[in-house]
């Protein structure tokens, strides 16, 4: 008992490093982005569009031969995103789906079935792994381009960066220390992944519960805390919609990026019902929203739909639990 209560705060541990530590990459890397004045969009899309902790987490699992923890929580992470985060906000605010492009579902479709295509096939993952990898750079540059047809993209609120450059002195002293704290941030990044897969498979080993649960359920659980502070955030400030668009990016980013690298890492991985029903509630809940945009808002059914594929998810992941 008392290995496994060791091993359980190693793991919490290993997330509150990782949590804290992306906190300073992405804060110095973007101060590092306006020093540098590179386009307000290009700034955006390392915000809201990396999840360090998610791809971390993911990677590490890959690396130490654990393709359902990293997949789970792939897949895992994405339902959490797209059902948890936005289930509350819903009960209280209405939300703009109209101003979500086709493309991004495209986007979300084809990563999806990359995944399936992946449990189907011999060294699956290695294949699809890298065909989801190539849809994120097509992803890039469709949006560069977007962008360089309709100019600029302000993603940051003016006084932020009028705060930011008022003093050009301080910034030429500060941005050394600034590239430090992304480099030393990043470092401790990584070491607080290996330190949560490790405890989680030390865990595995000692409790009997399976990668599975561990993917699909905790580690997507912990490491989609930032995600739950976006929208939280942007609740805070009605604009909700700004947490929506954070949200897909980062979904996209988690099934095309987080996956193509751990997939290529891990090769293969064997079918089974879970990953299947996983996989299914995902692309649900893709196509809701989907639906949802033909519409000019959310309504009053939509929160309660949300949450029923959060309880449906949790269940189908604990009934495997149960029955052992």
């Amino acid at each position: 008992m008392l290995e496994i209560l060791i091993w359980i705060s190693l793991f919490v541990g290993g997330y509150i490093v990782i949590f804290f530590a992306a906190d300073v990459f992405l804060d110095n890397l973007k101060s590092l982005c306006l020093i540098y004045k590179l386009s307000p969009f290009i700034i955006g899309l390392l915000i809201l569009g990396i999840d360090p902790e998610e791809s971390i987490a993911s990677i590490i699992a890959a690396i130490n031969q654990l393709p359902y923890i990293s997949v789970g929580n792939v897949i895992g992470n994405s339902i959490l995103s797209l059902s948890l985060c936005f289930a509350l906000p819903t009960f209280f605010y209405r939300i703009n789906l109209k101003s979500i492009s086709h493309f991004y579902f495209f986007m979300l479709y084809s990563c999806a079935f990359m995944i399936l295509f992946s449990f189907l096939f011999e060294v699956g993952l290695l294949i699809f792994g890298f065909g989801a990898l190539l849809l994120y750079f097509v992803y890039i540059f469709k949006s560069l381009r977007d962008i360089s047809k309709k100019g600029s993209l302000e993603v940051i609120e003016v006084e932020e960066i009028s705060e930011l450059y008022k003093d050009e002195r301080i910034l030429e002293s500060s941005k050394y220390k600034k590239i430090i704290l992304v480099i030393l941030s990043f470092t401790f990044i990584i070491l607080g992944g290996e330190l949560l897969i490790l405890s989680a498979e030390n865990l595995i080993h000692l409790t009997g519960l399976s990668q599975e649960f561990f993917g699909f359920i905790i580690i997507a659980f912990v490491t989609n805390a930032e995600e739950l502070t976006l929208v939280f955030k942007s609740i805070k400030r009605r604009s909700v919609e700004i947490g929506l668009g954070g949200m897909i990016g980062k979904v996209i980013w988690n099934l095309s990026f987080t996956f193509g690298i751990s997939g290529m890492i891990a090769l293969n991985i064997e079918f089974n019902w879970l990953l299947a029903l996983n996989w299914f509630i995902l692309v649900s809940l893709i196509a809701f929203y989907h639906i949802r945009t033909r519409k000019e808002s959310t309504g009053l059914i939509d929160p309660i739909i949300l949450s029923s594929f959060l309880i449906i998810f949790v269940i189908v992941n604990l009934i495997p639990i149960v029955l052992n």
